[in-house]
This record gives C-alpha cells, structure tokens and sequence, in this order.
C-alpha cells in the first residue's frame, strides 16, 4: 500500500495524460463544429451524444462508477457544444429579417384556442401553416429536424415568473431568439353547456393556471385539481369527456372553440396578467430596429465571480432588463445566468462587454438580438 504522496503522483501523472486528451478533443470538436457549419447542421444531437455516452459506460470495469461517468462526458459534450457554439458565432450569418411579413411553417405548443396560438396569431402577419405539439421539447425537436422555420413559446408570465424548461431547452438545443410577443391572460372557468359551479368535482389546467387563479380556488377545497399539458387541452378534454361534474381553467377563446360555457369569469388573482413568449430559430436574427440582447454564461463557484462579470454591463453604459439563474445540469451548485439588456450586437460597447464576460466564462453564448416588446 503506497503512501499520500505517491497517490499525489500518480495523480498528476493521470492529469497531465487527461489534458492532452482533453486539448485533442476539443480540436476534434472544433473540426466537427465546422463541418456543422458547412452543411448547415445542428449542434445538438441528442441521440447521438446518448449513444456516446452508454458506449463509454459500458467500457467500465467497475460498474459502480457508471453515474459519475455519465455526469462527466455530459460535461465535456455540453464544453464541446459551447465550443461549437463560440465557433458560429464569430462566423455567424445575421440576418436582416422581419420574419412576420413572411410565409412560414411555425410551431407551437398546445392545441388551437391555446395562449401560445393566440400570441402567434398577434405576432405573425402571415404564414403557410402552424403545426401545434404536446410539450415544449417536442417543438424543439421539430424545429431541429426542419419540419417547422420557427417556433413560438412562452417564457415568462407577470405573476408566476420564468418557464424554467424553455430556458434549459435553449441552451441543450443552440437555437436563437428571434422576437418576442405578450399578451394579457385572462383566465375563465368553462365547463359543458348547462354544469353548475357548485356541482363540480374536477378542474383541469396547466400548473400555471392553477398558479394565477389560487384565490379563486381556495373557495372550493373539495374540488380536485388535475394537472394538464395546457389550458386549451384541459378544454378540448373536457369537452369530450362530456361531463357536467368537470370543469377547466383556460381562455375565453378555448371555451367558444370547444363548446363549453364559461361558469366564472376572469378568476386569475392579479387582474395585470401578462405572459411574454418568444419566438425562436436556427439562426441569430437583428437589424436596426433590435434593441435587446439576451446571453448566457456560466458562473464558477467563486467568491466574486457574479460582481466581476455583471460589472461589464455597468462599466459599458448598459441597461440590464432581465436577470434569470438556472441550475447547471451537469454539474452540482453552479448556474448558468441567463441576462437581458438594452442594446444591438453592431454597437461598440455592446460588443465590449460581451467580449469581457465571454473570456471570463466556462459556458457563453447570445441566444438573441430582436426587437423589445412593449405592452
């Protein structure tokens, strides 16, 4: 049995092997980055990483280190990814694009009289089809595979706050934010023709809905509240289950699509009730009129790091709008920090800053310059 420092040894022996390997799949991923970029490809292949991943484990001799394996190479394909990333960035195509005046195949998640179609309805001036889906990661896999242009998805409502998935799908998958859109939520409660209030025994909705409207509900605690995809699938539920003892929580529209008579009117808590959604695509967008900036970096758990990369907004004359920390997915007690600020990617100072955060950040990336929506 060797001593501490002939572990300490063969430790940074291991270490420096580990660099090299490291530095040469990092210049791998580069390479592959650029073929990426040649035939217009994804970064993201979920499918393929997943492969990667159980082939390595499989390689293990001892089976008990298969998690920490797992959590490993997720780390070096997310670096890989950022690299990829970084790399379309510095030769990225910017287009000069309003897209709502153009046909397109957009997506969405729900089904028709859903808040995410009514805010695509109010942002796109036109389009050859919309094509809706069951959850959000299933638009973004559609977006990736091309059967849909763009995407719309919400990302955050006045009174409940951020939509945490999208945020963690938008890093996994690379994509852009294009635009942005709000409107007012208003949300009703709609039953079929003829059910009476105090008759109901079940109320279904998205979590959100049940969110905005806790008020309302806690005067009917015998009334059990079932958890659904979205507000207009509760309604479409509903109403084919044609049962007066069933009730949903979801817009006046749904109910008037559906058949369904609504039983109270605007039951959310807070009356100034907002949600803002985005508009996302493959490739980053801006012209003259964008004037907000979204990024995302990583924080490394040091004492300072969270002052030492935001004072580059103050330093430089920006305005920051938005601030929003996620968890790390791969690794424990590290965030990613998602910002939003005034500003274009052509202005000097803009450029300044990111390029700072950019050199001090494990992970970085803009996810969108566009145009800010105004209520």
């Amino acid at each position: 049995m060797g001593n501490l420092e002939d572990y300490r040894r063969e430790i940074d022996f291991i270490d420096r092997k580990l660099i090299s390997l490291f530095e040469k799949r990092m210049d791998v991923a580069i390479k592959v980055g650029e073929y990426k970029k040649e035939r217009n490809l994804p970064i993201f292949n979920g499918k393929r990483e997943e492969e990667v991943i159980e082939k390595n484990i499989n390689l293990l001799n001892n089976k008990d280190y298969s998690d920490i394996t797992r959590s490993f190479f997720e780390k070096v394909m997310e670096l890989s990814r950022s690299l990829q990333a970084n790399l379309m960035e510095k030769n990225k195509e910017v287009t000069n694009c309003v897209i709502g005046e153009k046909k397109i195949k957009i997506g969405y998640q729900g089904v028709e009289g859903s808040f995410s179609e009514e805010a695509l309805i109010k942002y796109f001036k036109s389009y050859d089809s919309l094509q809706n889906y069951d959850e959000f990661i299933d638009v973004f896999k559609a977006l990736e595979k091309n059967e849909i242009e763009y995407a719309i998805l919400p990302i955050e409502n006045s009174y409940t706050g951020a939509i945490t998935e999208v945020y963690d799908l938008l890093v996994k998958y690379n994509f852009y934010i294009v635009g942005e859109e709000c409107i007012k939520i208003d949300q009703h409660l709609m039953g079929m023709p003829g059910a009476d209030i105090n008759n109901i025994e079940e109320i279904y909705s998205h979590p959100q809905g049940f969110d905005q409207s806790k008020g309302f509900l806690s005067k009917y605690d015998n009334v059990k509240l079932i958890p659904y995809h979205n507000t207009a699938i509760s309604a479409k539920l509903v109403s084919e289950l044609k049962d007066t003892r069933k009730a949903a929580i979801g817009s006046r529209r749904a109910a008037e699509i559906y058949g369904l008579d609504i039983l109270r009117e605007s039951i959310n808590d807070k009356k100034d009730n907002h949600t803002k959604f985005i508009i996302i695509g493959k490739k980053l967008r801006n012209d003259d009129t964008s004037n907000k900036v979204s990024v995302v970096f990583s924080l490394e758990d040091k004492a300072g790091t969270l002052y030492k990369l935001l004072r580059h907004f103050a330093e430089n004359n920006i305005n920051m709008i938005k601030i929003e920390s996620r968890p790390n997915k791969h690794e424990s007690w590290k965030y990613l920090l998602y910002v939003d600020f005034e500003g274009n990617l052509e202005n000097n100072l803009v450029k300044n800053a990111l390029d700072l955060i950019e050199k001090n950040s494990g992970y970085f990336k803009v996810i969108g310059n566009y145009k800010e929506v105004t209520l």
